[in-house]
């Protein structure tokens, strides 16, 4: 049986060169629409039970061209790491991979006729769905479109708890960027603590705040397998200060809600596909950086350290904090903007260095369970944000 490689699935994305041997199937990663972003891939094979196959990824070192200032002595995102691979889309296990600053490689023996390949377990526009619709059910939980993404896919706000006066204001952002799935299995830990009717946390934050969740921002780019950009290769978490209708209508939506509401808390969900730590960037070089919103970020850093060890104090970020913050990006203009604790999360995409899982690294299961601590540590701030 002649195998077949395609990623024109759901979520899929990679260029195949070629695929007529097994032990050379040659690919290639593919930008985003209208810009130079790629390194995202999600795949299948068909056909392949038993046969030794062998992946190269040409244009893996075309990818390192868009590396973040000051990453010089950190390894890149192909280093000590290697893709995951799953027969049920479910579970995901690693698989070890080579990288000679150009080509990125792997090698697979897969035990079924179908085996799937991604950067990292993906997460789709389905599943999406299916957290939304659950969420709904319960009687905390209202939801609501705010707005449409430039192809036209709603973008779903779903609001934990009832506003009324003196209730803060809890904002939780996520998707931004399409390929840093980990924020969607995240979401997923936090919302099944939040909509516990039984958990005593839950039911104090809701008794004195309103949360609102933006689970995906970029619904486009979920659907369509990108890295970092939208529809119109715009870099959302760039867009912050002056968001349009035409460029940016997925950031604007959010940004006039916030206006309307107010923002006392907001956690900005991402992923680092370097790092290996769970990481927290703070407001602390906005222009109106204060000893206040500094107190609050290391205070907010300990009780999450207190609540789970997947969350790691003493990571500083490469290349040092910069003199000021980019307004541009989310967490920093909604800090500015608010004078409220606006926190950034990074999860990794290979696996924390407290303790490592040979099988899986970083996993969306670890990830679920990370997110199912956030409510300890935001019960701890929430005193304290005002």
């Amino acid at each position: 049986m002649a195998i077949s490689v395609n990623g024109t699935i759901p979520g899929g994305r990679i260029e195949v060169v070629d695929a007529t041997r097994p032990d050379d199937i040659q690919l290639r990663f593919v930008p985003d629409p209208h810009c130079a972003f790629m390194g995202r891939f999600n795949f299948r094979i068909t056909g392949a039970r038993g046969v030794a196959c062998r992946f190269r990824i040409l244009n893996a070192g075309d990818t390192l061209a868009n590396r973040l200032a000051g990453r010089e002595d950190v390894e890149n995102a192909f280093t000590r790491t290697g893709p995951v691979a799953s027969y049920d889309r479910s579970t995901w296990f690693r698989l070890p991979s080579s990288f000679d600053g150009q080509v990125y490689g792997f090698e697979h023996t897969p035990d079924f006729d179908v085996c799937h390949y991604a950067q990292w377990a993906p997460y789709s526009m389905d599943r999406h769905l299916d957290m939304v619709a659950r969420a709904q059910l319960s009687p905390r939980v209202r939801v609501r479109s705010i707005g449409r993404s430039v192809l036209g896919a709603d973008i779903d706000l779903m609001t934990l708890g009832e506003d009324g006066a003196g209730r803060r204001k809890l904002w939780i952002i996520a998707g931004q960027h399409p390929s840093e799935t980990q924020s969607g299995f995240f979401l997923e830990g936090f919302l099944d603590r939040m909509l516990d009717a039984h958990d005593p946390t839950a039911r104090r934050i809701l008794d004195q705040a309103v949360v609102y969740v933006v689970p995906t921002l970029n619904p486009d780019g979920l659907m369509h397998g990108w890295t970092r950009s939208n529809a119109l290769g715009v870099n959302l978490n760039r867009e912050w200060v002056s968001p349009s209708a035409e460029r940016s209508p997925e950031v604007l939506c959010v940004r006039d809600l916030m206006e309307a509401t107010g923002v006392d808390f907001c956690l900005d969900g991402h992923a680092d596909e370097e790092l290996r730590c769970n990481f927290l960037g703070g407001p602390l070089e906005i222009p109106s950086r204060s000893a206040r919103l500094t107190g609050l970020f290391t205070r907010f850093e300990k009780l999450w350290a207190a609540a789970s060890p997947e969350y790691e104090r003493g990571h500083p970020y490469p290349g040092g904090a910069p003199a000021e913050a980019d307004l541009r990006m989310a967490w920093n203009w909604i800090a500015e903007r608010f004078d409220c604790l606006s926190v950034l999360l990074e999860q990794p995409f290979k696996d924390t260095s407290w303790w490592q899982d040979p099988v899986q690294g970083w996993s969306p299961e670890r990830s679920r369970r990370f997110g199912e601590t956030l409510p300890t540590a935001l019960a701890g701030i929430l005193p304290h944000l005002r």
